[in-house]
């Protein structure tokens, strides 16, 4: 009896084996099938956790190999707007060299050398942005943070706008005392200035533009250009809303806005496109 229940047991174990084995040998055959969760019909616990190991696995590579590719056509498109942007005013520059050398009236010389001017400091501006980006891109990017009136800082911005914004009559609201946060005076400074050059470009002709007692800094302005346009996307890196990139705006300034938020534990409070207002606000850390 006893050497009956041995050679069953022995059967039985054989067959497991075998089954197993069957199983491995499929397996086996499907991790060489790309894009293929592996499917298992063999009620063992060990094996099952084996699939699922080799799924989650698969799983990953998938979703590494997707955002590689993504990322590279991220940095494609990256390399040819920087392009784009930097070659723009060099052929501009370079073709009125080219009729500054063949004019003899002086106040036409003048004309193209303003012109020339002109776009030599948008590339400046821009090559400072592209740094700028490089430096915030860094995971290593480490700013001293301080106590900041950030109203002063906003007064001190809305000063050096005013030749641009004089012409617009803008409603400018500020506080009549110190709003003190945790920050970095050039961070903000370049916060602001990019908040309020964006308005600038984009407004038909209202402006509003606010700083409160809780941090919080607002801009308005009114602009036909956003329609049929998702707002949220402004904010992104390389984005603007003229895709032929003619109007001289590399479409980084509000991602370092919210890039340099990040770095001194502000963000974006609010975005909204409405009656052909766009509204901004942005937050910055009060100090306690």
């Amino acid at each position: 009896m006893i050497d009956l229940l041995l050679v069953l047991l022995n059967l039985i174990l054989a067959c497991s084996l075998f089954s197993w084995k069957r199983q491995i040998c499929e397996i086996t055959r499907q991790i060489g099938e790309e894009d293929r969760k592996l499917r298992i019909s063999l009620s063992n616990k060990y094996i099952e956790n084996l699939a699922d190991t080799i799924n989650e696995k698969n799983d990953l590579e998938q979703k590494t190999k997707i955002q590689m590719i993504q990322e590279k056509e991220q940095l494609q498109q990256s390399i040819a707007n920087i392009s784009h942007d930097i070659r723009t005013p060099l052929t501009s520059i370079q073709g009125y060299l080219v009729l500054l050398k063949s004019c003899e009236r002086k106040e036409e010389q003048e004309h193209y050398l303003s012109i020339i001017q002109a776009k030599a400091d948008y590339l400046t501006e821009l090559l400072q942005i592209f740094y700028d980006l490089s430096l915030i891109d860094r995971e290593a990017y480490i700013l001293e943070v301080e106590k900041l009136d950030i109203n002063r800082i906003v007064t001190d911005c809305l000063i050096d706008k005013y030749n641009e914004l004089k012409e617009r009559t803008p409603i400018i609201k500020t506080e009549n005392a110190p709003v003190w946060i945790t920050g970095n005076t050039v961070v903000c400074k370049r916060i602001i200035e990019n908040l309020i050059t964006n308005t600038i470009r984009y407004a038909n002709d209202y402006i509003e533009i606010v700083i409160d007692a809780n941090g919080i800094f607002t801009v308005k302005n009114t602009t036909s250009e956003l329609k049929n346009i998702d707002v949220g996307m402004l904010f992104q890196k390389f984005y603007t809303v003229d895709t032929s990139r003619s109007n001289g705006n590399a479409g980084l300034g509000l991602y370092i806005v919210r890039e340099l938020l990040d770095k001194i534990e502000g963000g974006i409070k609010g975005i909204q496109y409405k009656n052909n207002v766009l509204t901004i606000s942005v937050y910055f850390k009060l100090y306690h």
